[in-house]
């Protein structure tokens, strides 16, 4: 087997280092996307990765940033954060323009970070990453000062996400927030042009763009004219569509084939762990028998990460143990001693909460039976439930797993009436478990949020406001340890795998580059292999 696997310290290369100077008129680059049912192109409101894919094409970021997370002039040429972490200064390039031609600035920096913080907005992943945002200061046409309301330890790293990208203040007037979500206006190296919802999106290149980030090779508007965003849900007609030269890359390419296209030379294979909050599921502490802590005990020593990740994965992806993956800054590796398979020690904690095992195999309690629901959008690896309902059927408990659609997670979350849900998130900063673990972020009827476990601890929050205001890094790392042992011993998240993105694509083409956290892929510099 010959499957080229990306190593974390070699993660900050180009997948393939080859660029030829000259422009190639025409290159068409096709991506095979998996998600089918993109909601919004907005960076302010995503959360999703799916999107996020498209959004690094058409946006850029105030701080760029490469696959080893190492920081570089972006849109921003210079930035100074505070002593006290409480102002973040930006000087900003003078010859950048937005895809409508528009100037961006200071304004339009503003722009972007005050309207993130409005409610009528719906931002579910900006308004969390933006920080203890307390407003911004235009100190000149190119310069703006960010002020928090706390120390804001990450502030430099946050400007490089997505989510935090700057918009076209013009459009978002013109088109409105819902007309912005779907005919979006960045600064990026491709515009976009049309979108064929439920099929595909066209970019084209942005021919006056010269202000890449100072990591990248290549100078000036990309090589590539158009770039095709392709809606394939299914995984095996991803492949089909790579093998008969329809695509040119695939996203989420299932392990077998990975292992068969990395042993034939007219493909490239690339499997590469990202930062944040790895696969693992959120047991919500306030709904049914997950009430009880040792029911969410049992259900994890119930559980066999190891043997799912052998099977399904062939050893090539690691269990994860913890609120952060190994590679994300802060990992606590005493996580791993946490929760081991113990069918014994499982059906012991059930014994003990009171439920006992029925005739029909399944545990009962006052005439009750031991169930809950594992609810999975269909991009978000339902055969995991799969695989955890085997597991957990041997010890009496009866796990029903559910795929649902986006509409449809919204009305159980706004309900509270959601159980146990999949989650991942792709972040380079551990200050992201504010988002899934901070009492503030609990769901509510029209608001949604990330803490689907329901955590609701104020030594929590104190911990994780105090680690996100650490300037000390080694302090820091410290008070996120006690952060993911809060989390852990708390027992309604439980980590099930490194998050990874299985990419193919054709050795014609070279230049594919990794974003930021590295789960996206950036297009700009790609071009025909000479």
């Amino acid at each position: 087997m010959r499957l080229r696997h990306a190593s974390f310290a070699a993660a900050g290369m180009l997948l393939a280092a080859s660029v030829a100077s000259a422009q190639t008129p025409g290159l068409t680059i096709t991506w095979a996307e998996d998600d089918a049912n993109p909601r919004t192109w907005d960076p302010r409101v995503t959360q999703s990765r799916h999107e996020t894919q498209l959004i690094y094409q058409v946006f850029d970021q105030l701080v760029g940033s490469d696959e080893k997370n190492d920081l570089f002039p972006g849109l921003a040429t210079s930035w100074t954060l505070s002593a006290d972490g409480l102002a973040l200064t930006l000087k900003l390039r003078d010859d950048v323009t937005f895809h409508d031609g528009t100037k961006f600035n200071a304004e339009a920096v503003k722009f972007t970070f005050d309207s993130i913080r409005e409610p009528a907005l719906g931002s579910r992943a900006a308004i969390d990453i933006l920080g203890p945002y307390a407003g911004a200061d235009i100190v000149g046409p190119y310069e703006v000062r960010i002020r928090y309301t706390r120390p804001y330890a990450p502030a430099i790293a946050v400007m490089s996400e997505s989510v935090l990208s700057p918009v076209s203040p013009a459009a978002v007037k013109s088109l409105g927030d819902v007309g912005f979500a779907a005919a979006p206006v960045g600064t990026g190296p491709f515009k976009f042009t049309t979108w064929e919802r439920g099929k595909q999106v066209i970019m084209d290149r942005y021919d006056a763009y010269n202000w890449a980030p100072a990591y990248t090779k290549h100078k000036g508007p990309s090589k590539v004219a158009r770039v095709v965003h392709r809606s394939i849900a299914d995984a095996s007609t991803r492949v089909a569509a790579l093998e008969r030269g329809e695509a040119d890359a695939t996203d989420f390419t299932p392990i077998l084939d990975m292992r068969r296209l990395g042993q034939d030379r007219r493909y490239k294979t690339v499997l590469v762990p990202s930062s944040g909050l790895p696969f693992g599921v959120m047991l919500n502490s306030k709904r049914g028998v997950l009430q009880d802590i040792r029911v969410r005990q049992a259900f994890m020593h119930g559980f066999d990460r190891k043997a799912l990740t052998d099977d399904m994965y062939f050893s090539l992806i690691e269990p994860a143990y913890s609120a952060l993956s190994t590679t994300t800054t802060g990992y606590w590796k005493d996580a791993e001693k946490y929760y081991p398979y113990d069918p014994k020690k499982a059906a012991a904690l059930l014994e003990e909460a009171g439920w006992k095992m029925g005739p029909s195999g399944i545990r009962m309690k006052d005439g009750q039976p031991l169930t809950t629901t594992w609810q999975v959008l269909a991009v978000v690896l339902p055969e995991v439930g799969v695989a955890a309902q085997a597991d957990l059927k041997k010890i009496g408990f009866d796990l029903k797993v559910e795929t649902i659609t986006g509409p449809r997670w919204d009305e159980l979350v706004f309900a509270g009436q959601h159980e146990i849900n999949p989650l991942r998130w792709i972040a380079a900063d551990p200050s992201l478990l504010e988002v899934m673990f901070h009492s503030r972020n609990l769901p509510e009827p029209g608001r949604f949020r990330f803490n689907l476990g329901s955590l609701a601890d104020p030594a929590l929050d104190k911990l994780l406001e105090q680690a996100g205001g650490e300037m000390d890094p080694a302090k820091r790392n410290g008070l996120y340890a006690d952060v993911q042992k809060k989390i852990m011993d708390n027992a309604s998240w439980f980590p099930i795998h490194n998050q990874v993105n299985s990419i193919a694509y054709r050795a014609n083409r070279s230049g594919y580059r990794l974003a930021r956290a590295q789960w996206n892929i950036k297009f700009y510099e790609v071009d025909e292999v000479k």
